[in-house]
């Protein structure tokens, strides 16, 4: 089967204007293999990539892979628990966590549920794990200088405090040594 560029740039682009943000929440697949915490599965057509599907067995998961005639999802719980044949449904909401005055001081799996002991967490709030970093001018200016405890690398490659920055070398050249001791600092 052959594309042409034009076909599928028509196609990407009447998309892209009928985008309107919204998920269906309707949809049921059915898993077609299960392993290694990952499910393959056929039905959910219209998913959208970071969608959160839930399991027959209650199990939830992502969908992280979007393929021809199928889905990847990752399993977010006990995978053991999910059998091929097993529904599988569409949730219209992306991987979020509570957030607040709730959260402090408390330990929380990978889905936001608590697993210290205290009960369940009483957040009003919840925020997508995932969300894309402010612009440069949406954010604060760097003003304060960041002391790395290496003079070499302050006085030749001087660090914002609140500044992104890249470590990289080979291996054993002590990049772990510097975060570590610009940490302490």
């Amino acid at each position: 089967m052959k594309f042409k560029a034009d076909e599928i740039a028509s196609v990407i682009q009447k998309e892209i204007e009928d985008f309107r943000g919204e998920m269906q929440t309707n949809e049921v697949g059915r898993v077609l293999e299960v392993g290694d915490g990952i499910a393959r599965v056929y039905g959910l057509s219209a998913a959208m990539a970071g969608e959160m599907v839930e399991f027959s067995s209650g199990v939830r998961g992502q969908v992280f892979n979007l393929e021809e005639n199928s889905v990847g999802v990752i399993i977010l719980g006990d995978y053991k628990s999910i059998q091929e044949g097993d529904e599988v449904k569409t949730t219209g909401a992306l991987l979020s966590v509570p957030v607040g005055d709730a959260m402090i001081g408390r330990v929380v799996d990978a889905l936001g549920n608590a697993i210290d002991g205290q009960g369940p967490i009483t957040a009003t709030e919840t925020r997508p794990i995932e969300t894309p970093a402010p612009g440069v001018a949406g954010r604060q200016p760097v003003t304060e200088p960041l002391q790395t405890g290496i003079k070499c690398v302050d006085a030749m490659t001087p660090i914002g405090r609140g500044q992104r920055e890249l470590i990289i070398g080979d291996r054993k050249t002590g990049k772990t040594t510097v975060a570590i001791d610009t940490i302490i600092n």
